[in-house]
């Protein structure tokens, strides 16, 4: 399950590099994001304390509650960083 919705981040991910459509789907994004690396700050923070700072920026990057704006450009940069990131763990079955 945890798999599952990884492989569903990654994708919203990289459909946000591609554009998403309407503002609507950049909120799902951001909420779909940060508990996504909440979750796997939660899951490595006894494990790899490089892994549970990286997904704790990263929840704090995305969060949808305090937006951080960014140009377009940008954001697809980090999109792609992060979703790379986010393949990481599931490369390395953590």
């Amino acid at each position: 399950m945890k798999q599952f919705s990884i492989l569903i981040t990654i994708f919203l991910l990289v459909a946000a590099i591609f554009g998403l459509g309407p503002i609507g789907a950049y909120q799902i994004l951001r909420w779909t994001v940060m508990l996504g690396a909440i979750i796997w700050a939660m899951n490595f923070y006894d494990k790899n304390q490089g892994f549970f700072i990286t997904f704790c920026i990263i929840a704090i990057l995305f969060n949808p509650i305090i937006p951080i704006y960014l140009g377009r450009e940008l954001w697809q940069i980090v999109d792609f960083i992060t979703g790379a990131i986010f393949v990481l763990p599931v490369l390395k079955n953590d």
